[in-house]
């Protein structure tokens, strides 16, 4: 990552700010967005939630089972209605 100058900074903005998400340069174009920091940690949410804990070790589990799935078998399940 790169630390923009002033400069650069209030560039940026004034290009957000005009509703702009995509910019071009040298003939590429490159989209704008914002990442923002998680206001809670995995931890604290599983900590927070015990539905999640608990789906998560139950994924843990089907992982250890061999109970893992691809993206197709998933959508052929869902076309089957098995799921």
């Amino acid at each position: 990552m790169r630390k923009l100058d002033r400069y650069e900074a209030e560039l940026i903005k004034s290009i957000i700010l005009d509703g702009e998400s995509v910019i071009e340069l040298d003939g590429k174009k490159y989209h704008l967005s914002l990442i923002e920091k998680p206001e809670t940690t995995v931890k604290e949410d599983v900590y927070a939630d015990p539905v999640l804990k608990q789906k998560l070790l139950q994924a843990k589990k089907d992982i250890v089972d061999g109970k893992v799935y691809s993206t197709e078998d998933v959508l052929e399940m869902i076309e089957q209605g098995e799921i």
